[in-house]
């Protein structure tokens, strides 16, 4: 039955409005946010061995939408390394630097992304939007130290500082 009070029907329609901007609101992404990799059962929020924090990130605003992440292939340290994200995923999910190395984020989504320590105050890139690059040092103090998208917590990597 339809009400035929006026501030029934104005209540009514704010209701309906309301309803409607939040369903609107849950489609608004064009890209699945499902999750790249399986969570880990636990949250770990410390390093393998206790460090200091490095300097925050430092952003760029170089257009690359090039390049490829990956340590030294004899296994030993990057002096510098570059992570790539795409399709919502952290490529490589895994990576090896020296303490204090350079490692560069390029963003080739269209949506923006963070490279965020899961220990707080470690590194953050901040909001690197979508076909932007950005740079962020390494810790200085050997460790496995694991990040997460903050924006979308469901990607993960983890860099290790050996």
């Amino acid at each position: 039955m339809l009400p035929t009070n006026p501030r029934r029907w104005r209540t009514a329609l704010t209701a309906v409005t309301v309803l409607a901007l939040l369903g609107l609101t849950g489609c608004s992404s064009s890209k699945p946010s499902t999750p790249s990799t399986p969570a880990p059962a636990t949250a770990d929020t410390t390093p393998t061995t206790a460090g200091t924090p490095s300097p925050s990130a430092s952003a760029s605003a170089s257009g690359s939408a090039s390049g490829s992440a990956s340590a030294s292939p004899s296994g030993t340290p990057a002096a510098a390394v570059t992570v790539t994200i795409k399709d919502f995923a952290f490529n490589p999910v895994g990576v090896t630097v020296a303490p204090g190395a350079t490692v560069t984020v390029i963003n080739q989504d269209d949506t923006a992304h963070t490279v965020t320590s899961v220990t707080d105050g470690l590194f953050d890139t901040g909001d690197i939007a979508g076909g932007q690059t950005t740079t962020f040092t390494a810790p200085t103090t050997p460790g496995e130290y694991r990040y997460i998208c903050s924006i979308h917590p469901n990607m993960h990597g983890t860099l290790t500082v050996q």
